[in-house]
């Protein structure tokens, strides 16, 4: 596809006083009354949930539109070339949109890194100030963009969860967090031959992505009959260098440890740099595997090092996202519940494209 690898429409946040200011009115006539920080939002209780291509098919085309929108991306940090394909993907479904008669754009800006809760927090108070169609949020905890979320209700305009669910979204786009610990725990069960010990390196403890990761991994194997034990897990907040460190640890006391799942590839990267100075054969001794599907952790699977990652196709499922949100903008009455795919990439379908293991195809438009 002609969007993938483009270079990412970036909006710095020192350069974001550029924007128009309000001097263009963005905004639709959008008949919803706004989610509230005050209730808790979880989208695997959602009762109407459904899969992108299930909403594709249930709404068909992206309406037609003659005035002009313009969406507001946040993500947690471009440090994590995961933040950065996800707004690629927005840019992409920008593009599309453009070349199909729809006059968007999609300005998106992150923190200075994945810890900078009140940077974050700063720069989503002055995208709505400066109003906007639709505001595409991955916060990075749970709580630290909710006075902005409401200050954006305020201004009438609807915030979409991207990947990272959060009270107050009035919708949530993104895998199923849950459901990618399950499919690591089933791969490494397989593995391991139903029994063995393994442990978990978490993300950050404020986010449900860490929780529901965590939950899906440890779980499975006590509701499948497994005899793989979970000995040991740890935060390391997404960090590489603090989940190399737990791992080293580990593997000094837990001799034998035959498997370790990371919350991201981020941090199994980390995680496979301890394994080999401990002198472990990976993919042998030990496997690593970690999520969302990276390039350098592709890399590293094809050095036959990590042993697989649950990718949830970053710069997909920020195109997933925005079009999401452009449907429900323009007056689609879309459930608040969207799930994007996941699936495990090993060395059987790493060189697939990626629009093949996705199941990719284009979004059609009146």
């Amino acid at each position: 596809m002609s969007w993938i690898g483009k270079t990412i429409m970036v909006a710095l946040f020192a350069a974001s006083t550029a924007w128009s200011c309000g001097a263009v009115d963005y905004s639709v006539n959008m008949e919803k009354e706004w989610a509230s920080t005050d209730d808790a939002f979880d989208p695997l209780q959602a009762p109407d949930a459904i899969t992108f291509e299930e909403m594709r098919k249930q709404f068909g085309a992206i309406p037609k539109y003659s005035g002009s929108l313009r969406f507001a991306g946040n993500v947690k940090a471009f440090e994590n070339v995961v933040w950065r394909e996800i707004a690629n993907g927005y840019v992409g479904l920008a593009d599309a949109a453009r070349m199909n008669g729809i006059d968007l754009t999609v300005d998106t800006t992150s923190p200075q890194g994945e810890n900078d809760e009140e940077g974050q927090l700063t720069i989503l108070r002055n995208q709505v100030r400066q109003g906007v169609t639709a505001i595409l949020l991955s916060p990075i905890s749970d709580g630290n963009c909710l006075p902005a979320v409401d200050a954006a209700h305020r201004a009438n305009i609807p915030v979409f969860s991207v990947n990272n669910e959060f009270d107050g979204a009035d919708w949530f786009v993104g895998p199923n967090a849950l459901n990618q610990g399950e499919i690591a725990a089933e791969w490494v069960n397989e593995k391991l031959g139903g029994s063995g010990k393994v442990a978990i390196v978490m993300g950050m403890p404020k986010t449900g992505v860490t929780r529901n990761r965590t939950a899906g991994f440890e779980q499975w194997f006590g509701k499948n009959g497994s005899d793989v034990k979970v000995i040991a897990k740890q935060n390391a907040d997404w960090d590489r260098s603090r989940a190399k460190d737990i791992a080293q640890t580990w593997l000094k006391v837990h001799k034998d440890l035959k498997a370790i799942f990371c919350n991201n590839d981020v941090m199994a990267l980390g995680v496979v740099e301890a394994v080999k100075e401990a002198g472990l054969e990976l993919n042998k001794d030990i496997y690593v595997v970690g999520c969302d599907g990276q390039a350098e952790a592709y890399d590293s699977i094809r050095r036959n090092e990590m042993a697989a990652t649950i990718d949830s196709f970053p710069c997909y499922e920020g195109y997933m996202g925005a079009e999401v949100a452009l449907r429900a903008v323009l007056g689609q009455k879309i459930p608040r519940v969207i799930w994007t795919p996941c699936k495990i990439l090993d060395a059987t379908n790493v060189n697939n494209e990626a629009a093949v293991n996705v199941g990719w195809t284009d979004p059609k438009f009146e």
